[in-house]
Protein backbone atom coordinates (compact mmCIF):
# COMPACT_ATOMS: atom_id res chain seq x y z
CA UNK A 1 0.00 0.00 0.00
CA UNK A 2 3.00 2.32 -0.04
CA UNK A 3 5.55 3.32 -2.59
CA UNK A 4 8.57 5.63 -2.75
CA UNK A 5 11.08 6.72 -5.33
CA UNK A 6 12.39 3.17 -5.53
CA UNK A 7 10.18 1.00 -7.75
CA UNK A 8 9.56 -1.73 -5.18
CA UNK A 9 7.04 -1.73 -2.38
CA UNK A 10 8.47 -1.47 1.11
CA UNK A 11 7.53 -3.31 4.29
CA UNK A 12 5.30 -1.86 6.97
CA UNK A 13 7.04 0.18 9.63
CA UNK A 14 7.68 -1.61 12.91
CA UNK A 15 5.60 0.82 14.92
CA UNK A 16 2.61 0.19 17.14
CA UNK A 17 1.19 3.59 18.11
CA UNK A 18 -1.38 4.02 20.84
CA UNK A 19 -4.63 5.46 19.45
CA UNK A 20 -7.40 7.14 21.43
CA UNK A 21 -10.40 8.04 19.28
CA UNK A 22 -13.77 9.55 20.09
CA UNK A 23 -16.72 10.82 18.11
CA UNK A 24 -17.15 14.47 17.29
CA UNK A 25 -20.11 16.10 15.54
CA UNK A 26 -22.33 13.99 13.28
CA UNK A 27 -24.29 15.03 10.21
CA UNK A 28 -27.51 14.79 12.21
CA UNK A 29 -26.13 17.18 14.82
CA UNK A 30 -24.94 19.54 12.08
CA UNK A 31 -28.41 19.37 10.52
CA UNK A 32 -29.98 20.31 13.86
CA UNK A 33 -27.96 23.55 13.64
CA UNK A 34 -29.78 24.43 10.41
CA UNK A 35 -27.39 23.08 7.78
CA UNK A 36 -26.46 19.76 6.16
CA UNK A 37 -23.18 20.04 4.30
CA UNK A 38 -19.74 18.49 4.00
CA UNK A 39 -18.02 19.05 7.35
CA UNK A 40 -14.56 20.19 6.17
CA UNK A 41 -12.91 18.75 9.26
CA UNK A 42 -10.68 21.16 11.12
CA UNK A 43 -9.69 21.26 14.76
CA UNK A 44 -6.87 22.08 17.16
CA UNK A 45 -5.67 21.11 20.62
CA UNK A 46 -4.12 22.70 23.69
CA UNK A 47 -3.21 21.24 27.09
CA UNK A 48 -6.84 20.57 28.07
CA UNK A 49 -9.18 20.78 25.11
CA UNK A 50 -9.77 19.77 21.52
CA UNK A 51 -11.73 22.44 19.63
CA UNK A 52 -13.72 21.22 16.61
CA UNK A 53 -14.67 23.84 14.04
CA UNK A 54 -16.41 22.51 10.92
CA UNK A 55 -18.95 23.90 8.48
CA UNK A 56 -21.62 25.39 10.72
CA UNK A 57 -20.62 23.72 14.02
CA UNK A 58 -18.21 24.69 16.81
CA UNK A 59 -17.64 22.33 19.76
CA UNK A 60 -15.09 21.81 22.54
CA UNK A 61 -14.09 18.44 24.04
CA UNK A 62 -12.10 17.34 27.05
CA UNK A 63 -9.12 15.76 25.35
CA UNK A 64 -8.59 13.23 28.16
CA UNK A 65 -12.10 11.78 28.19
CA UNK A 66 -13.48 12.83 24.80
CA UNK A 67 -16.54 14.28 26.53
CA UNK A 68 -18.27 17.36 25.06
CA UNK A 69 -17.62 20.44 27.20
CA UNK A 70 -20.61 22.77 27.25
CA UNK A 71 -22.82 22.92 24.15
CA UNK A 72 -22.39 22.66 20.42
CA UNK A 73 -22.91 25.98 18.68
CA UNK A 74 -23.70 26.81 15.08
CA UNK A 75 -21.19 28.80 13.10
CA UNK A 76 -23.67 31.66 13.11
CA UNK A 77 -23.80 31.57 16.91
CA UNK A 78 -20.01 31.39 17.17
CA UNK A 79 -19.41 34.52 15.10
CA UNK A 80 -22.41 36.41 16.47
CA UNK A 81 -21.33 35.88 20.07
CA UNK A 82 -17.77 36.85 19.11
CA UNK A 83 -19.02 40.22 17.85
CA UNK A 84 -19.82 39.83 14.13
CA UNK A 85 -23.15 41.31 13.12
CA UNK A 86 -25.27 38.94 10.99
CA UNK A 87 -22.50 36.51 9.88
CA UNK A 88 -24.16 34.87 6.89
CA UNK A 89 -22.58 32.97 4.00
CA UNK A 90 -19.92 31.33 6.16
CA UNK A 91 -17.89 28.46 4.70
CA UNK A 92 -14.48 26.76 5.02
CA UNK A 93 -13.47 27.32 8.66
CA UNK A 94 -9.95 26.98 10.07
CA UNK A 95 -8.75 26.92 13.65
CA UNK A 96 -5.24 26.67 15.16
CA UNK A 97 -3.76 26.84 18.63
CA UNK A 98 -0.51 28.83 18.76
CA UNK A 99 1.50 27.59 21.77
CA UNK A 100 3.92 30.52 21.98
CA UNK A 101 1.23 33.24 21.80
CA UNK A 102 -0.29 34.94 24.84
CA UNK A 103 0.49 33.83 28.37
CA UNK A 104 -0.28 30.12 27.84
CA UNK A 105 -0.98 29.92 24.14
CA UNK A 106 -3.78 31.42 22.10
CA UNK A 107 -6.52 30.15 19.76
CA UNK A 108 -7.11 31.67 16.32
CA UNK A 109 -10.11 30.96 14.07
CA UNK A 110 -10.71 32.11 10.50
CA UNK A 111 -13.71 31.63 8.21
CA UNK A 112 -14.86 33.06 4.90
CA UNK A 113 -17.92 35.21 4.38
CA UNK A 114 -18.23 33.68 0.95
CA UNK A 115 -17.49 36.14 -1.84
CA UNK A 116 -17.30 39.12 0.50
CA UNK A 117 -14.77 38.97 3.29
CA UNK A 118 -12.97 37.14 6.08
CA UNK A 119 -13.95 36.69 9.72
CA UNK A 120 -11.08 36.29 12.19
CA UNK A 121 -11.35 35.62 15.95
CA UNK A 122 -8.98 35.12 18.88
CA UNK A 123 -9.29 34.04 22.48
CA UNK A 124 -8.19 36.14 25.46
CA UNK A 125 -4.34 36.08 25.45
CA UNK A 126 -4.44 35.65 29.23
CA UNK A 127 -6.89 32.74 29.14
CA UNK A 128 -6.39 29.74 26.82
CA UNK A 129 -9.93 28.42 27.33
CA UNK A 130 -11.62 28.01 23.89
CA UNK A 131 -15.18 28.21 25.29
CA UNK A 132 -17.42 30.55 23.36
CA UNK A 133 -17.44 33.39 25.91
CA UNK A 134 -13.69 33.80 25.41
CA UNK A 135 -13.66 34.74 21.69
CA UNK A 136 -13.69 38.19 20.06
CA UNK A 137 -13.88 38.67 16.31
CA UNK A 138 -13.23 41.20 13.56
CA UNK A 139 -13.73 41.16 9.80
CA UNK A 140 -12.24 42.62 6.65
CA UNK A 141 -13.32 42.75 3.01
CA UNK A 142 -11.91 40.23 0.54
CA UNK A 143 -14.12 39.76 -2.54
CA UNK A 144 -14.24 36.58 -4.58
CA UNK A 145 -12.81 34.31 -1.91
CA UNK A 146 -12.91 30.52 -1.80
CA UNK A 147 -11.28 27.85 0.41
CA UNK A 148 -9.49 29.20 3.48
CA UNK A 149 -5.79 28.36 3.84
CA UNK A 150 -4.18 29.32 7.14
CA UNK A 151 -0.57 29.41 8.30
CA UNK A 152 1.53 31.23 10.85
CA UNK A 153 5.09 31.87 11.97
CA UNK A 154 6.87 34.10 14.46
CA UNK A 155 6.15 37.20 12.33
CA UNK A 156 2.45 36.90 11.67
CA UNK A 157 -0.60 35.16 10.32
CA UNK A 158 -0.94 34.24 6.64
CA UNK A 159 -4.37 33.59 5.12
CA UNK A 160 -4.52 32.09 1.65
CA UNK A 161 -7.62 32.14 -0.52
CA UNK A 162 -8.45 31.43 -4.16
CA UNK A 163 -10.24 34.04 -6.21
CA UNK A 164 -11.57 34.22 -9.76
CA UNK A 165 -8.95 35.16 -12.36
CA UNK A 166 -9.05 35.30 -16.19
CA UNK A 167 -11.39 32.77 -17.80
CA UNK A 168 -12.74 32.13 -14.30
CA UNK A 169 -9.57 30.19 -13.38
CA UNK A 170 -9.01 30.31 -9.64
CA UNK A 171 -5.85 32.16 -8.71
CA UNK A 172 -4.39 32.69 -5.24
CA UNK A 173 -4.20 35.65 -2.92
CA UNK A 174 -2.22 35.88 0.32
CA UNK A 175 -3.24 38.06 3.26
CA UNK A 176 -0.51 38.89 5.81
CA UNK A 177 -1.37 40.25 9.26
CA UNK A 178 1.45 41.06 11.74
CA UNK A 179 1.29 38.80 14.77
CA UNK A 180 0.52 41.57 17.26
CA UNK A 181 -2.37 42.77 15.10
CA UNK A 182 -3.75 39.31 14.25
CA UNK A 183 -3.61 38.03 17.81
CA UNK A 184 -5.05 41.15 19.42
CA UNK A 185 -8.36 40.58 21.21
CA UNK A 186 -10.29 41.30 19.00
CA UNK A 187 -7.91 41.17 16.01
CA UNK A 188 -6.90 44.49 14.47
CA UNK A 189 -7.59 44.17 10.75
CA UNK A 190 -8.15 47.69 9.47
CA UNK A 191 -6.78 48.84 6.08
CA UNK A 192 -3.46 49.82 7.69
CA UNK A 193 -3.10 46.52 9.53
CA UNK A 194 -3.39 43.93 6.75
CA UNK A 195 -1.53 43.37 3.50
CA UNK A 196 -3.37 41.71 0.60
CA UNK A 197 -1.00 40.26 -2.02
CA UNK A 198 -2.64 39.35 -5.30
CA UNK A 199 -4.62 38.18 -7.17
CA UNK A 200 -1.41 36.53 -8.36
CA UNK A 201 -1.83 36.42 -12.12
CA UNK A 202 1.04 36.20 -14.63
CA UNK A 203 -0.21 34.55 -17.80
CA UNK A 204 -0.67 30.89 -17.01
CA UNK A 205 -0.81 30.87 -13.21
CA UNK A 206 2.65 29.77 -11.94
CA UNK A 207 1.53 29.62 -8.34
CA UNK A 208 -0.05 26.19 -8.34
CA UNK A 209 -3.35 25.01 -6.93
CA UNK A 210 -4.04 26.33 -3.43
CA UNK A 211 -1.00 28.39 -2.48
CA UNK A 212 -0.95 27.26 1.11
CA UNK A 213 0.96 29.15 3.85
CA UNK A 214 3.15 26.95 6.01
CA UNK A 215 2.59 26.48 9.74
CA UNK A 216 6.09 27.16 11.11
CA UNK A 217 6.50 26.32 14.80
CA UNK A 218 10.29 26.59 14.84
CA UNK A 219 10.17 30.00 16.58
CA UNK A 220 13.27 31.16 14.72
CA UNK A 221 11.67 34.19 13.08
CA UNK A 222 12.97 33.93 9.53
CA UNK A 223 12.30 37.15 7.55
CA UNK A 224 10.12 35.36 4.99
CA UNK A 225 6.95 33.32 5.18
CA UNK A 226 6.71 30.28 2.92
CA UNK A 227 3.70 29.14 0.88
CA UNK A 228 3.55 25.86 -1.05
CA UNK A 229 1.23 24.96 -3.94
CA UNK A 230 0.63 22.05 -6.32
CA UNK A 231 1.30 22.67 -10.02
CA UNK A 232 -1.57 20.81 -11.64
CA UNK A 233 -0.58 22.20 -15.06
CA UNK A 234 2.86 20.64 -15.44
CA UNK A 235 1.97 17.68 -13.19
CA UNK A 236 5.60 17.44 -12.11
CA UNK A 237 6.16 20.43 -9.83
CA UNK A 238 5.33 21.92 -6.50
CA UNK A 239 5.40 25.70 -6.31
CA UNK A 240 6.80 27.92 -3.60
CA UNK A 241 6.47 31.59 -2.77
CA UNK A 242 8.45 33.59 -0.22
CA UNK A 243 6.30 36.27 1.41
CA UNK A 244 8.11 39.30 2.83
CA UNK A 245 6.31 40.94 5.77
CA UNK A 246 8.78 43.84 5.56
CA UNK A 247 8.18 44.65 1.89
CA UNK A 248 4.59 43.41 1.92
CA UNK A 249 4.91 41.37 -1.24
CA UNK A 250 6.00 38.03 -2.61
CA UNK A 251 9.69 38.61 -3.27
CA UNK A 252 10.47 35.26 -4.86
CA UNK A 253 8.63 32.29 -6.26
CA UNK A 254 9.51 29.24 -8.30
CA UNK A 255 9.00 25.57 -9.08
CA UNK A 256 10.23 22.48 -7.27
CA UNK A 257 10.55 19.54 -9.64
CA UNK A 258 9.12 16.30 -8.27
CA UNK A 259 8.26 12.91 -9.71
CA UNK A 260 5.38 13.24 -12.20
CA UNK A 261 1.89 12.79 -10.81
CA UNK A 262 -1.67 12.79 -12.08
CA UNK A 263 -3.86 15.19 -10.12
CA UNK A 264 -6.99 13.73 -8.62
CA UNK A 265 -9.81 14.89 -10.90
CA UNK A 266 -12.48 17.04 -9.33
CA UNK A 267 -15.53 14.96 -8.56
CA UNK A 268 -13.67 11.64 -8.33
CA UNK A 269 -16.09 8.98 -7.11
CA UNK A 270 -14.62 7.10 -4.17
CA UNK A 271 -15.05 3.36 -3.82
CA UNK A 272 -17.54 1.67 -1.53
CA UNK A 273 -17.95 -2.09 -0.95
CA UNK A 274 -21.70 -2.47 -1.41
CA UNK A 275 -22.82 0.10 -3.97
CA UNK A 276 -21.81 1.95 -7.10
CA UNK A 277 -20.80 5.00 -5.09
CA UNK A 278 -21.87 8.52 -5.93
CA UNK A 279 -19.69 10.00 -3.19
CA UNK A 280 -17.15 12.40 -4.68
CA UNK A 281 -13.87 13.76 -3.44
CA UNK A 282 -13.17 17.36 -4.35
CA UNK A 283 -9.75 16.97 -6.01
CA UNK A 284 -6.08 17.58 -5.19
CA UNK A 285 -6.64 19.83 -2.19
CA UNK A 286 -3.63 19.94 0.10
CA UNK A 287 -3.59 20.03 3.87
CA UNK A 288 -1.60 22.76 5.57
CA UNK A 289 2.17 22.30 5.09
CA UNK A 290 3.98 22.09 8.41
CA UNK A 291 7.61 22.87 9.04
CA UNK A 292 10.52 23.22 11.40
CA UNK A 293 13.50 25.44 10.78
CA UNK A 294 14.87 23.46 7.82
CA UNK A 295 12.10 21.16 6.54
CA UNK A 296 8.58 21.37 5.13
CA UNK A 297 6.12 18.47 4.96
CA UNK A 298 3.21 18.56 2.52
CA UNK A 299 0.72 16.01 1.12
CA UNK A 300 -1.95 15.95 -1.58
CA UNK A 301 -4.28 13.50 -3.35
CA UNK A 302 -3.30 11.99 -6.72
CA UNK A 303 -4.84 9.54 -9.15
CA UNK A 304 -3.06 6.22 -9.64
CA UNK A 305 -3.37 3.44 -12.27
CA UNK A 306 -6.68 1.66 -12.07
CA UNK A 307 -8.36 5.01 -11.42
CA UNK A 308 -7.74 4.64 -7.70
CA UNK A 309 -6.84 7.59 -5.48
CA UNK A 310 -3.61 7.79 -3.54
CA UNK A 311 -1.82 10.23 -1.27
CA UNK A 312 1.53 11.75 -2.29
CA UNK A 313 3.73 13.23 0.47
CA UNK A 314 6.97 15.21 0.38
CA UNK A 315 9.65 16.44 2.72
CA UNK A 316 11.27 19.59 1.38
CA UNK A 317 14.63 20.85 2.63
CA UNK A 318 14.93 24.62 3.20
CA UNK A 319 18.28 26.18 2.35
CA UNK A 320 19.36 28.03 5.53
CA UNK A 321 20.72 31.01 3.55
CA UNK A 322 18.33 31.53 0.64
CA UNK A 323 15.25 29.99 2.32
CA UNK A 324 14.53 28.26 -1.00
CA UNK A 325 12.93 24.82 -0.55
CA UNK A 326 14.00 21.78 -2.54
CA UNK A 327 13.07 18.08 -2.65
CA UNK A 328 14.51 15.83 0.07
CA UNK A 329 12.18 12.80 0.28
CA UNK A 330 8.81 11.68 -0.97
CA UNK A 331 6.48 8.72 -1.03
CA UNK A 332 2.96 7.57 -1.82
CA UNK A 333 0.23 5.75 0.04
CA UNK A 334 -1.90 3.78 -2.40
CA UNK A 335 -3.07 0.28 -3.25
CA UNK A 336 -1.37 -1.14 -6.38
CA UNK A 337 -4.25 -3.62 -6.72
CA UNK A 338 -6.71 -0.68 -6.98
CA UNK A 339 -9.06 -2.06 -4.33
CA UNK A 340 -8.79 1.00 -2.05
CA UNK A 341 -8.85 4.76 -2.43
CA UNK A 342 -6.65 6.91 -0.15
CA UNK A 343 -7.48 10.62 -0.12
CA UNK A 344 -8.08 13.75 1.94
CA UNK A 345 -4.63 14.00 3.62
CA UNK A 346 -3.07 16.31 6.19
CA UNK A 347 0.48 15.86 7.46
CA UNK A 348 2.67 16.56 10.49
CA UNK A 349 6.11 15.32 11.51
CA UNK A 350 8.19 14.87 14.64
CA UNK A 351 11.31 15.59 12.55
CA UNK A 352 13.11 14.33 9.47
CA UNK A 353 14.79 11.53 11.43
CA UNK A 354 11.60 10.64 13.26
CA UNK A 355 8.01 9.66 12.45
CA UNK A 356 5.77 11.54 10.05
CA UNK A 357 2.01 11.05 10.37
CA UNK A 358 -0.49 11.52 7.55
CA UNK A 359 -4.18 11.70 8.41
CA UNK A 360 -6.30 10.42 5.51
CA UNK A 361 -9.56 8.86 4.40
CA UNK A 362 -9.74 5.33 2.99
CA UNK A 363 -12.48 3.43 1.18
CA UNK A 364 -12.57 0.14 -0.69
CA UNK A 365 -14.47 -1.74 -3.38
CA UNK A 366 -16.49 -4.96 -3.29
CA UNK A 367 -13.33 -7.07 -2.79
CA UNK A 368 -12.71 -5.45 0.59
CA UNK A 369 -14.33 -6.26 3.92
CA UNK A 370 -17.53 -4.62 5.11
CA UNK A 371 -16.77 -5.51 8.74
CA UNK A 372 -15.94 -2.32 10.72
CA UNK A 373 -13.76 -4.44 13.02
CA UNK A 374 -11.59 -5.74 10.20
CA UNK A 375 -8.25 -4.17 9.30
CA UNK A 376 -9.27 -4.70 5.67
CA UNK A 377 -12.53 -2.75 6.04
CA UNK A 378 -13.52 -0.87 2.89
CA UNK A 379 -16.26 1.32 4.37
CA UNK A 380 -15.29 5.00 4.16
CA UNK A 381 -13.35 5.72 7.33
CA UNK A 382 -10.60 7.69 9.06
CA UNK A 383 -7.05 6.32 9.01
CA UNK A 384 -3.46 7.42 9.52
CA UNK A 385 -0.27 6.49 7.71
CA UNK A 386 2.81 6.33 9.96
CA UNK A 387 5.93 7.01 7.85
CA UNK A 388 9.58 6.66 8.83
CA UNK A 389 12.45 7.64 6.55
CA UNK A 390 15.21 5.02 6.56
CA UNK A 391 17.88 6.73 4.47
CA UNK A 392 18.87 6.78 0.80
CA UNK A 393 15.40 7.84 -0.25
CA UNK A 394 13.74 4.81 1.35
CA UNK A 395 10.95 4.86 3.89
CA UNK A 396 8.62 2.51 5.72
CA UNK A 397 4.89 2.99 6.24
CA UNK A 398 2.13 1.50 8.35
CA UNK A 399 -1.61 2.16 8.04
CA UNK A 400 -3.39 2.63 11.38
CA UNK A 401 -7.17 2.56 11.83
CA UNK A 402 -8.60 5.54 13.69
CA UNK A 403 -12.31 4.89 13.04
CA UNK A 404 -13.41 2.56 10.25
CA UNK A 405 -16.67 3.21 8.46
CA UNK A 406 -19.64 1.58 10.18
CA UNK A 407 -21.63 0.88 6.99
CA UNK A 408 -20.69 -0.13 3.42
CA UNK A 409 -23.37 1.85 1.59
CA UNK A 410 -23.13 5.54 2.44
CA UNK A 411 -25.39 7.79 0.35
CA UNK A 412 -25.06 11.56 0.90
CA UNK A 413 -28.21 13.08 2.35
CA UNK A 414 -27.15 16.66 1.67
CA UNK A 415 -27.46 18.33 -1.73
CA UNK A 416 -23.68 18.09 -2.16
CA UNK A 417 -22.41 14.59 -2.93
CA UNK A 418 -18.83 15.39 -1.87
CA UNK A 419 -16.95 13.84 1.02
CA UNK A 420 -15.33 16.59 3.11
CA UNK A 421 -12.57 18.57 1.44
CA UNK A 422 -9.95 18.24 4.14
CA UNK A 423 -8.74 16.63 7.33
CA UNK A 424 -6.52 18.35 9.91
CA UNK A 425 -3.58 17.12 11.97
CA UNK A 426 -1.40 18.86 14.56
CA UNK A 427 1.09 18.11 17.32
CA UNK A 428 0.04 18.16 20.95
CA UNK A 429 1.56 21.32 22.54
CA UNK A 430 1.57 19.80 26.03
CA UNK A 431 5.23 19.16 27.00
CA UNK A 432 4.06 16.05 28.88
CA UNK A 433 3.11 14.51 25.50
CA UNK A 434 5.89 15.46 23.06
CA UNK A 435 5.24 12.42 20.84
CA UNK A 436 1.47 12.81 20.53
CA UNK A 437 -0.37 14.12 17.48
CA UNK A 438 -4.09 14.87 17.08
CA UNK A 439 -6.26 14.62 14.01
CA UNK A 440 -9.87 15.12 12.95
CA UNK A 441 -11.43 13.40 9.96
CA UNK A 442 -14.80 11.83 9.16
CA UNK A 443 -16.20 8.32 8.85
CA UNK A 444 -19.47 6.70 7.79
CA UNK A 445 -21.73 6.34 10.82
CA UNK A 446 -24.81 4.91 9.07
CA UNK A 447 -25.65 3.75 5.54
CA UNK A 448 -28.68 3.44 3.32
CA UNK A 449 -30.62 5.55 0.85
CA UNK A 450 -32.41 7.60 3.50
CA UNK A 451 -30.56 6.84 6.77
CA UNK A 452 -26.95 7.60 5.86
CA UNK A 453 -24.90 9.74 8.23
CA UNK A 454 -21.29 10.80 8.58
CA UNK A 455 -19.58 11.56 11.86
CA UNK A 456 -16.26 13.14 12.78
CA UNK A 457 -13.51 11.03 14.32
CA UNK A 458 -11.19 12.93 16.68
CA UNK A 459 -8.08 10.95 17.57
CA UNK A 460 -4.77 11.19 19.38
CA UNK A 461 -1.85 9.06 18.21
CA UNK A 462 1.03 8.38 20.62
CA UNK A 463 4.20 7.40 18.80
CA UNK A 464 6.85 5.19 20.40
Amino acid sequence: MTQNNAPDLVQAAAVDPKVFCFRGTSSEQQKSMGMLYTPDCTGAVNDQYFAEFINYVFAVYDKTSGELVGLRYSGYQFWSLAGIRDPRGIIDPRIVFIPDAGRNGQWLAVQLNMGNGVFIATTDPNNPDPQLYNWKASQFDLPGNDFTMLGYDLNGIYIGINTAGPDNVRVPQIVFIPRAKALAHPPQVGPDDITIIGPLIHGRPPWGTNLYPMIDRSGIGWPYGTAIGIDTFSKRHLTFSLVSPQFREIISHGLIEVEPFEPAPGGSKVRQPSINSIVQFGGSLTGAPTGDSFNIWVAHTVQKPGQCLGVRWYRLYIDPVTRMPGPAAWGEVFDPNANYDYFNPSIVSLGKDDYTVISLSRSGNSYTSTDPGSAACGNIGAYAAIVRETGSGQHTTKIVTLMSGQAPDYVPQESQVRWGDYSTICRDPDPKHPRRVWTINEFVLKGGQTESQWCNAIASIDLP
